[in-house]
């Protein structure tokens, strides 16, 4: 069973009377009446059975044992503040946790977030992934981005990016084997697949044959990010979202290889989770969505052939 705590208005009195070498000064510090600090002493040393200050006819100071004493209580205090600093921000502060799929973090959102910072300082950002799915409960989540079709049960789904498809590879895969032309030339380059995005190539070439026996062997990744990076890497092109490839290749890591997009069957979405009432977006939240959108006005689209 545990032991009784120590009154908290008690404890508080006496850590700013300690600290500040006063009952006047503690009395300040917490809006109280001197003679209500003085009460709230002497209740928890009535509690604890000791004295921890000596009173004298100007001065007040510890006792050997409220000296003791003093270290615990303060240590108590810190790790609370930590802990509700922590998990909840500074007070004055707005938080935002924003759940998103890893390829749209790594290869699109993560980069931008230092622009957020410098724009919003007031708002802690906090990302989350599938990785910490598990972690972070859903009622802890203010917004989500996901891609599909729009409809997820127990969701509002507001349309975010649309997106389409692009043909990327590494500038030695251009030296290598030059432009991308037309289905023939998928017989003669090594290929990453991702998956999700299986019917990709074919929508760019329809009438593509069936792979020959001679064929280059495809690889099959399971994130777009992973088939950006594998892509940039080596001698491997790849078919994948136009957004996730933006950046790979305005900073010259990758290079288009075909004109032509593909627009994808599905967009991402904002998600907001169906509740009752149906509160509306945070202050906080809808910066963040402004934020989104401007980055699209501020960086558009890669334009094959342009």
């Amino acid at each position: 069973m545990r032991t009784p705590l120590p009154p908290l208005p008690g404890l508080l009195a006496y850590e700013a009377t300690a600290r500040l070498g006063s009952i006047a000064a503690a009395a300040d510090e917490l809006g109280l009446s001197a003679s209500a600090v003085s009460q709230r002493i002497r209740v928890l040393e009535t509690h604890l059975g000791i004295a921890l200050f000596e009173r004298q006819a100007r001065s007040i100071r510890l006792t050997p044992m409220g000296q003791a004493y003093l270290p615990a209580v303060r240590g108590a205090f810190d790790d609370l503040s930590a802990g509700t600093t922590g998990l909840f921000g500074p007070a004055g502060r707005g938080r935002l946790t924003v759940r998103v799929q890893v390829s749209y973090a790594m290869t699109w959102l993560v980069p931008r977030l230092q622009d957020f910072h410098d724009d919003y300082p007031h708002i802690d950002l906090r990302v989350v992934t599938a990785i910490w799915a598990n972690e972070v409960p859903p009622h802890e989540v203010d917004l989500e981005i996901r891609h599909g079709n729009g409809r997820w049960a127990g969701f509002t789904a507001d349309l975010l990016h649309e997106d389409q498809a692009v043909v990327v590879g590494s500038p030695a895969h251009l030296a290598a084997y030059g432009p991308l032309t037309g289905p023939a030339d998928l017989e003669q380059r090594p290929r990453v697949q991702v998956i999700g995005y299986d019917d990709l190539w074919q929508r760019l070439f329809p009438h593509t044959p069936p792979p020959s026996r001679g064929a280059e062997a495809t690889i099959t990744l399971d994130t777009t990010v992973a088939a950006t990076q594998f892509a940039a890497s080596g001698l491997h092109c790849a078919l994948v979202p136009e957004r996730f490839a933006r950046a790979a290749v305005r900073d010259g890591r990758l290079v288009v290889l075909h004109d032509r997009l593909v627009p994808l069957r599905q967009a991402h979405y904002l998600l907001q989770r169906k509740g009752d009432g149906e509160a509306p977006m945070s202050p906080e939240g809808r910066t963040f969505v402004q934020w989104l959108i401007r980055q699209d006005i501020e960086d558009p689209p890669l334009q094959p052939g342009g």
